[in-house]
């Protein structure tokens, strides 16, 4: 199985033969600028002044790597994208903060007009689409409604979200809106967060879902936990033959990537809420892991490694998919999902159930 490769400290990525060099550069301060440096005796466009490896080389084999994330200061050279584009490997890039920035995504041969024909052609039928929506959307609750459940097994109190995300949900299953359908969505998560207090063990001052900045230790994880999830449903779209630029829920040109939006709703509670249950009840993310910025909170480094590890860690964790009975990791029932929605728009399966958790 291909590995996904985190990069945390400022690197040159550079290609070795069939080999992915990573050279450590010293620890500078973050740039928040654009600032390339161009050399013509080495054909390479850097950001910011040439900046020489440290010689703490590493090298990882380009067949053994699923994507690659990098969170630091990261040089690359044209070499190393063409070892991209031949290996068919996605390159996540995300700043200073923590935010997701772009993507690189080599051009692929899995890629297919037909199914973007037909892909469009759902978005503007309006019952298609809105058919999709509902069956997102559905599951998304019901895999919130999953988490509040397990919840309430330890003796917590969960009872009165739980009924009135039920009653949201039925509610939502009656619309012939799709802006009627989010308004429904956002007020069960809204209900779905005002009830993790319950949940923590540890003390927080969560309250609500505030973006932009996120506000608060729980809001700053939830916005880093939803990053690296975007980026890798980004990957597992273009593994398939999708176009992550048509969605359903969202708007097509209102967002970056509409289709990665959709497909994280219905993981958004199975993947990132866990861990960040997990991070705060088990104490591996504290109030001091935080340090205040002038946009908001930011993860120190540690403990952004230690989330990004529990993150990894239930990306590859096996679960039990009851519909296909055989046992498959989180991470592969993402692209499962994408192929899933494919055989509904081929006209494979007559219906399209997105992923419910047990």
């Amino acid at each position: 199985m291909k590995n996904n490769i985190y990069i945390f400290s400022n690197t040159i990525l550079s290609r070795k033969d069939d080999s992915i060099l990573l050279d450590t550069i010293p620890q500078t301060d973050a740039i928040h600028e654009a600032d390339f440096y161009e050399s013509e005796t080495e054909g390479v466009i850097l950001p910011a002044q040439k900046v020489e490896g440290n010689g703490n080389q590493r090298h990882i084999p380009a067949e053994s790597v699923e994507a690659i994330y990098t969170f630091g200061e990261v040089r690359f050279n044209t070499q190393f994208f063409k070892c991209m584009s031949y290996y068919e490997i996605p390159v996540h890039i995300f700043n200073y903060y923590g935010n997701y920035v772009g993507s690189f995504l080599p051009a692929s041969g899995n890629g297919s007009g037909e199914i973007q024909i037909l892909q469009y052609g759902a978005y503007i039928n309006s019952q298609k689409r809105l058919y999709i929506a509902k069956a997102i959307i559905d599951a998304a609750l019901k895999n919130i409604l999953s988490n509040l459940k397990a919840y309430t097994y330890s003796g917590i109190d969960l009872d009165e979200p739980i009924n009135t995300i039920s009653s949201i949900l039925e509610q939502a299953r009656f619309t012939d809106s799709i802006q009627e359908l989010m308004g429904f969505e956002g007020t069960a998560r809204n209900i779905y967060y005002g009830s993790w207090q319950n949940i923590f063990r540890q003390e927080t001052d969560f309250e609500k879902r505030i973006k932009n900045p996120p506000v608060g230790m729980i809001n700053s994880l939830i916005s880093f936990g939803n990053s690296l999830l975007y980026a890798v449903c980004l990957s597992e779209i273009y593994r398939t033959r999708l176009n992550p630029f048509i969605g359903f829920i969202h708007e097509t040109g209102d967002n970056k990537h509409p289709l990665v939006y959709d497909i994280s709703e219905i993981f958004k509670p199975v993947i990132v809420d866990k861990v960040i249950f997990r991070a705060i009840n088990l104490n591996i993310i504290k109030p001091e892991d935080f340090k205040q910025t002038d946009k908001g909170l930011r993860l120190k480094d540690e403990a952004r490694k230690k989330f990004v590890e529990e993150f990894e860690n239930k990306l590859s964790s096996i679960i039990h998919h009851k519909r296909i009975n055989r046992r498959i990791s989180l991470r592969s029932l993402i692209r499962m999902e994408c192929f899933n929605l494919i055989n509904y728009l081929t006209g494979k399966l007559k219906s399209y159930d997105p992923y419910r958790a047990n």
